[in-house]
This record gives C-alpha cells, sequence and structure tokens, in this order.
C-alpha cells in the first residue's frame, strides 16, 4: 500500500483538475450565452429534455417516449455544435475538457483506479522522496564543456557525445521504451549533474522521477523493512517510477540485505522495461569484484558512459 498522505495528495490533485475543467467550462457557457444568444435557449431546451427523459423512464409506455425525447435531444445537441462552429468556435466548445477521458477526473473507473490515479500517485511519491535531493540544482544550460578543455582531443570528444546523447536522451524518453545508462568515472566528472539535468527536464514533462543515492535508499529500505517506518512503500515507488537515478553506485554498506535489495530493483526494472541511470566511482573491474556477475549481468547490459576529465568542485575552487 501507498503511504496515505502519498495517496490523499493525488486523489486531490486529481480532484482539483476536474474542479477547474468545470469551471472553465462555466466561463466559456457565460461567454457563448452572451455571443449568441441563441444557445442558452437551446441548452434551456436540452436541460427540459433531458429532465423528460428522467421522469419517462418508469411509465408503461416510455419505450416510444424516451425514442422521441432523446430524437429532440440529439437534434438541439446537433444545433448547438453547428451555431459552435458558424461563429468560429470548436463544435466541442461547451463540453466539459477532462484531463483525463477515461474517468473523467475521478481517478476511478469501473470501481477500480484509473490509470491517471496511480500515475499521480507515482509522481506525488517520487516528490516526497526526492524532497531533500538536488534536483533543482542542476540542468543541461549550466552544465559546461569548458571544465573539460584540458584534456585529450579524443577524450573532449567523448566528453561532448557523452553531454549530446544525454540531451537525446531527455528530449526523446519513452517510459517502457529508453533504455538504462551507466556512467562510470571518478569523483566531480559531472555525473550527478547530467543525469539530474535528465531528471529536470523529465520532470517538467510530467514524468515520475526518482533520484536518491544507494545508500541513502537502502537505509530507507531497512528502516521500514525492519519495521520502524512501516506507513511508506519505498520500494514500491522505486520499482513503479518512470526513470530510477542511483547515485553513488558502490559507496553504500555491501551486506546480504543490499546485495538482496539492488538485485531486486536492477533485475525487476530491467524485466519490466523501465528505466534507471547509474552512477558510479567504481572502474568496471571494480565493480566485478564488489557484486559478482548475478548483479553485473544486468547492469553491464545499459549504454555504458566512460567520463574522463579532473573534478570540476576543484577546478571551480581553483578560479
Amino acid at each position: 500500500m501507498y503511504q496515505e498522505t502519498i495517496y490523499n495528495e493525488a486523489i486531490a490533485r486529481i480532484q482539483a483538475r476536474r474542479l477547474h475543467a468545470q469551471r472553465v467550462q462555466e466561463q466559456r457557457t457565460e461567454r457563448i450565452y452572451a455571443e449568441i444568444p441563441e444557445t442558452a435557449e437551446i441548452d434551456r431546451q436540452m436541460r427540459s429534455a433531458c429532465l423528460a427523459l428522467f421522469r419517462a423512464l418508469p411509465k408503461e409506455d416510455h419505450a416510444e417516449r424516451v425514442k422521441k425525447i432523446e430524437g429532440n435531444c440529439q437534434a438541439a445537441d446537433a444545433m448547438m455544435r453547428n451555431l459552435l462552429t458558424q461563429h468560429g468556435y470548436p463544435a466541442d466548445y461547451l463540453d466539459v475538457q477532462y484531463h483525463c477521458p477515461i474517468c473523467n477526473d475521478t481517478g476511478f473507473t469501473g470501481g477500480r483506479p484509473c490509470a491517471c490515479l496511480k500515475r499521480e500517485i507515482g509522481i506525488v511519491g517520487a516528490e516526497h522522496l526526492n524532497a531533500q535531493s538536488q534536483l533543482a540544482l542542476c540542468s543541461f544550460e549550466s552544465f559546461s564543456l569548458s571544465y573539460y578543455r584540458d584534456l585529450p582531443p579524443d577524450k573532449y570528444q567523448i566528453m561532448e557525445r557523452i553531454y549530446q546523447q544525454c540531451r537525446n536522451y531527455a528530449a526523446q524518453f519513452q517510459p517502457g521504451k529508453s533504455g538504462n545508462l551507466l556512467m562510470i568515472g571518478n569523483t566531480g566528472l559531472g555525473k550527478t549533474h547530467l543525469s539530474l539535468s535528465i531528471a529536470a527536464v523529465l520532470l517538467q514533462k510530467g514524468y515520475s522521477v526518482i533520484y536518491d543515492s544507494v545508500g541513502a535508499l537502502i537505509h530507507k529500505l531497512e528502516q521500514e523493512h525492519f519495521g520502524k517506518k512501516s506507513d511508506s512503500d519505498t520500494l514500491s515507488m522505486l520499482l513503479e517510477c518512470d526513470l530510477l537515478i542511483l547515485d553513488d553506485f558502490g559507496t553504500e554498506f555491501d551486506t546480504s540485505f543490499s546485495r538482496s535489495v539492488i538485485y531486486t530493483i536492477f533485475n525487476s526494472r530491467i524485466n519490466a522495461c523501465k528505466p534507471m541511470i547509474v552512477n558510479t566511482n567504481l572502474s568496471k573491474s571494480d565493480l566485478q569484484e564488489q557484486y559478482g556477475n548475478r548483479i553485473l549481468s544486468r547492469l553491464f547490459s545499459a549504454c555504458i558512459m566512460q567520463f574522463f576529465g579532473r573534478d570540476i568542485r576543484m577546478q571551480k575552487s581553483l578560479r
């Protein structure tokens, strides 16, 4: 189960969308009534026909009456739409334009949670997990290739290519279709900055993105697993978000629990075609020694980006 506060916040957001859509429809109706007075009379006729339809249902001869009333409703609706198009408006201008046409922004369809509610729960959950992260601090615009200028030309071109690949990844991202990225390199070479820049673009598009260090996430999961914080469901959110960014992979405290969790996350998300970005300061050989084939066979299926350069934080301090 999702944490109750996350569920309630997601429901509240969807209800707010519904109210907004209805307010917009009311404002449009007032505008059209003033601009095209005939529409007010047609709308009155349609409401009257609907009331007559409701009253006709219990009567014995309701079949014929219903058919006639439905015909009147359809004729009035056609007149309304025709008037709208004649005056340069879309035919459906007075329809309520719900954000989700499946559930009409109720959050439920057929008595079950709608896909839009599940998605909103994922977004809200990601926001809660990301509350203390650096997500707001990084963007592609604030990333500078000037810090790699002293590299040999071939290494500089690699960093240029990585930067462009990350921009393309963000621009073309599709849940269930985009691949995984493994960013390898020493501390301070831009791995976190670029992965958070991707996250910033996707969050603006409405995708659910979770970013944290592996160590911090393992700590949260340990607290929940051993009953110290039983009202959360971090693992579900990690498995279900559109993009999961795991930073500082390889620096977490190595235990049987952490290995089990890491394998579960990698295996579940890769099998479900849910993209991940994994950042590590360890080399391939170090990763192999620390984790073995069971985990790394899953990880090395990603697009591997090898970062080069000198610690950017150190360069900034010297400028």
